[in-house]
């Protein structure tokens, strides 16, 4: 049980995973920039890092959108997405709480 715990400790001690996560739960594909943008102040190595890990994990995809140019987007995961009401209870409590 504290293994258990210890895993969410270490995951939610990643500084930006669950501001990713968060961005990416509208539900639609964001390109590297929008993530940087929208995700905090992180530097684009950071990003990456991060990125690469939470899809090592399972909870981002990445994809490779074909067209007249072609980009990498990714997206939330069923794993990522679980992940919502948890970020969304956080959010309420830190309105609360720290105002």
């Amino acid at each position: 049980m504290v293994l258990d715990f210890e895993k969410v400790e270490e995951f939610l001690a990643k500084k930006y995973n669950l501001s990713i996560i968060r961005c990416l739960l509208d539900g639609r594909g964001r390109g590297f920039n929008s993530i940087l943008k929208d995700a905090g102040p992180m530097t684009p190595r950071i990003l990456s890092a991060r990125l690469s890990e939470l899809e090592k994990e399972k909870f981002v995809q990445k994809n490779l959108v074909l067209g007249n140019k072609p980009k990498i987007e990714y997206r939330i995961t069923p794993k990522g997405e679980k992940l919502k009401k948890a970020i969304s209870e956080l959010e309420k409590w830190g309105k609360e709480a720290l105002g």
